[in-house]
């Protein structure tokens, strides 16, 4: 009888643990700022459309017009879509909302890897997951040396972990948990004890910056035009103003800048295309309002030509003009 009354027992904690752990491991993905949306409307393919959530947390979706997404499960905002399409449509509406890109849930990874760039997540891993989503390291990167940049209010605090070690002892235990919005900095080159590095970043790469598909750090040999840098990064993206995409050269007494009319010379059949340089930046305006981001940005380029910290400016970017 004892037995039995132990086994019952037992099942009954087994069951309450279950109970506990399935909220956890079935949560749902909760929808934050800056997520990338699909709305499929059932019967009605004329109403499908991608749509970004602001940074108000809210999207806008013809013709429902303006409503609040964040916060919200896929789920509960495919309802709240719904019923107020039944209204309008004046029959019963079937919507379905999933997320393409999750980059409220998102890092930046820059310097020494295959492909730098911006990886939204839907839960966020851990840092090697993130550097083998990036391609992993490229030859002579240091990853004894990574750093996590992250932002805590108006500061930025970067903190050096040992990834080399990690993947030598088959654990990441050691590693610091990633939250969004944090940067990984893999040193293209070995660092010295020091902590800089035994050869300056900038001396090989560019920084693509503003509109383009894969904003970041690429490498740029003798000869290389400004054609062939934006080809490496994915080009402009369909706000990109290829009329005038301007180029910053550091020089001793501060950072000259120039205006390339891409789409002027396209249309004109220059022979003579613009030659980046190393630790050129290039940053593709925007149509519409980008003065003030541009003023901003060439600001703080002059405080900071180090491109390993590239996306540190693109973060000024996203956040600098509503501070």
């Amino acid at each position: 009888m004892r037995r039995s009354w132990l086994g019952v027992l037992g099942m009954t904690c087994a069951l309450v643990i279950l109970l506990a752990a399935a909220p956890a491991r079935g949560a749902e993905y909760v929808i934050g700022a800056e997520d990338v949306l699909q709305v499929s409307v059932w019967m009605h393919p004329e109403l499908e459309r991608a749509v970004t959530v602001g940074a108000d947390s809210s999207i806008t979706f013809p013709p429902l017009g303006t409503l609040r997404a964040g916060g919200q499960t896929t789920n509960q905002l495919a309802t709240r879509l719904a019923d107020r399409l039944s209204s309008y449509l004046r029959q019963t509406a079937t919507v379905t909302v999933t997320v393409t890109q999750y980059l409220s849930q998102s890092v930046f990874v820059s310097g020494g890897v295959a492909t730098p760039g911006r990886y939204g997540f839907e839960r966020l891993p851990g840092v090697i997951d993130v550097i083998s989503r990036a391609g992993g390291a490229v030859a002579g990167a240091d990853l004894s040396q990574v750093q996590i940049i992250r932002r805590e209010g108006d500061l930025r605090r970067p903190q050096t972990v040992d990834v080399a070690r990690a993947l030598r002892e088959g654990s990441d235990a050691g590693l610091p948990l990633l939250r969004p919005g944090d940067v990984i900095v893999v040193p293209a080159e070995p660092v010295g004890r020091g902590g800089t590095a035994t050869n300056a970043t900038g001396s090989d790469v560019v920084g693509v910056l503003g509109e383009v598909t894969r904003p970041g750090l690429y490498p740029v040999g003798g000869g290389q035009n400004l054609w062939m840098v934006l080809a490496a990064a994915g080009g402009a993206t369909p706000l990109g103003n290829l009329r005038d995409v301007r180029v910053m050269r550091p020089k001793d007494s501060g950072t000259s800048v120039f205006s390339v009319d891409l789409k002027g010379h396209l249309a004109n059949g220059a022979r003579e295309l613009f030659v980046v340089r190393s630790g050129d930046v290039v940053f593709v305006t925007g149509r519409g309002a980008w003065s003030s981001t541009w003023i901003g940005l060439t600001q703080v380029l002059t405080v900071s030509r180090d491109l390993a910290n590239v996306w540190l400016v693109v973060d000024y970017l996203k956040h600098g003009s509503a501070r």
